[in-house]
């Protein structure tokens, strides 16, 4: 093998090298932007379903909206990563509707996103004719 073959060869390794030195720092960035939106993204399906799971009880079981409102802060407080809870449940004759206002954590701190998610539920009773 001669010398220009060799040379040749051990430049690429080089900028091989540089160029993953170099791109390294872009794919840590990205891979924590990935896991922040999936986070972000966890936390308002969370806060989505007892919003739902809320309004339902309100509208076909019955329950009173404080204690509805009182029961979905409660669960959201103390089983999810949400902060700064707010639950807020609104009955007419025909609809019911619940709105959750929160704070889903991020990665890194300064990272937080506060988010409102609305579940409405139509009010079923049972008539007798």
């Amino acid at each position: 093998m001669s010398a220009d073959a060799r040379r040749s060869s051990g430049d690429h390794g080089a900028a091989t090298s540089l160029s993953l030195a170099l791109l390294t720092p872009l794919f840590i960035v990205l891979a924590f932007a990935a896991v922040q939106a999936a986070m972000w993204s966890h936390a308002k399906t969370e806060a989505r379903v007892i919003a739902r799971d809320t309004a339902a009880l309100v509208a076909r079981s019955g329950v009173a909206a404080a204690d509805a409102r009182s029961a979905a802060s409660s669960i959201l407080e103390a089983d999810t990563s949400l902060s700064n809870v707010q639950v807020a449940v609104d009955r007419t004759a025909e609809v019911v509707i619940v709105t959750v206002r929160a704070s889903a954590p991020g990665i890194i701190r300064g990272t937080t996103s506060d988010f409102e998610v609305t579940a409405a539920i139509p009010v079923e009773e049972i008539t007798v004719p």
